[in-house]
């Protein structure tokens, strides 16, 4: 989990600059590669908000916010650090980090 002080970092980030600075303060943090973000409704499944496919995450517009982007940078770095968990316990985790990240902004 990241310190006050990263989530602060991303917070700031994410509103002055975008969603996708905001989003490598992250994965910089975690030292992996770049999550692109790409808002593109066409491409997230039927009755998704937001889909995560290999480093994109592709958001609707409607689906666009900052809860979302950090549930899927959750699913980011679960599949570039190589973590083994059931879809269900990756979805409940990327859950709990959204809302601790947001707890320390």
């Amino acid at each position: 989990m990241p310190s006050k002080r990263v989530c602060e970092r991303f917070h700031l980030t994410y509103e002055l600059k975008g969603a996708q600075k905001g989003a490598d303060v992250l994965t910089e943090y975690y030292g992996i590669r770049r999550m692109k973000i790409v808002v593109d409704g066409r491409k997230v499944g039927i009755g998704n908000d937001a889909d995560y496919f290999e480093n994109i995450a592709r958001f609707t517009r409607k689906g666009f916010s900052k809860e979302n982007v950090l549930h899927e940078v959750y699913h980011h770095i679960v599949e570039n650090r190589e973590l083994e968990m059931s879809q269900r316990k990756e979805e409940r985790e990327a859950n709990k980090f959204v809302r601790e990240v947001m707890r320390k902004i």
